[in-house]
């Protein structure tokens, strides 16, 4: 049988048709941005003044509304103890655990944890202003802090500082994305 120039340029689309066809499932829905690197949960959502109901807030000795703050680049909420103490929990958009990390050196003690399923760090900041503890818990792609500061009268934070900080990064947890 003798091929004629027509019928091998049909036989060519029709098998070059039916071969677009048969790409990989991940051809199928691409969208325009598909090349663009996956991104995490936001924090975006995230209000310090509201992740902890009211009765949480009481369970830690605090019974005033939280006033919101902006500090270096940290949205968070101050709320007054009832024993001379500042909570404050705020929201780092863009500082993940790997630049708290890179700031090892601004900490007098810095310990990596776990607080539920999120990485942590307890890091008690150097200076003599507070005696403060500060539990950094990974969320999304930034970091939430949960931090107890006491006047400087009340000497160093100790492990019941941290002990504090923690057990209030653990209520916030199931908060966070």
């Amino acid at each position: 049988m003798r091929t004629t120039p027509v019928t091998a340029a049909a036989a060519l689309a029709v098998t070059g048709f039916l071969l677009t066809g048969c790409g990989t499932s991940s051809d199928h829905g691409a969208h325009p941005g598909d090349d663009e690197p996956f991104v995490g949960p936001s924090l975006a959502a995230f209000d310090p003044c509201s992740a902890l109901s009211q009765s949480d807030l009481q369970h830690v000795g605090v019974t005033a509304p939280g006033e919101p703050v902006d500090e270096n680049g940290e949205v968070g909420c101050d709320f007054r103890g009832d024993d001379e103490y500042l909570l404050r929990i705020s929201k780092a958009e863009q500082t993940d655990l790997a630049a708290w990390k890179a700031q090892r050196g601004g900490f007098n003690a810095f310990q990596p944890n776990q607080v539920g399923t999120h990485p942590g760090i307890s890091a008690v900041p150097s200076g003599a202003e507070f005696s403060w503890c500060r539990q950094i818990v990974g969320a999304g792609d930034g970091s939430v802090s949960v931090e107890i500061k006491y006047t400087a009268e009340n000497g160093p934070a100790d492990a019941e500082t941290c002990d504090k900080a923690l057990q209030v990064a653990q209520v916030l947890e199931p908060n966070l994305p």
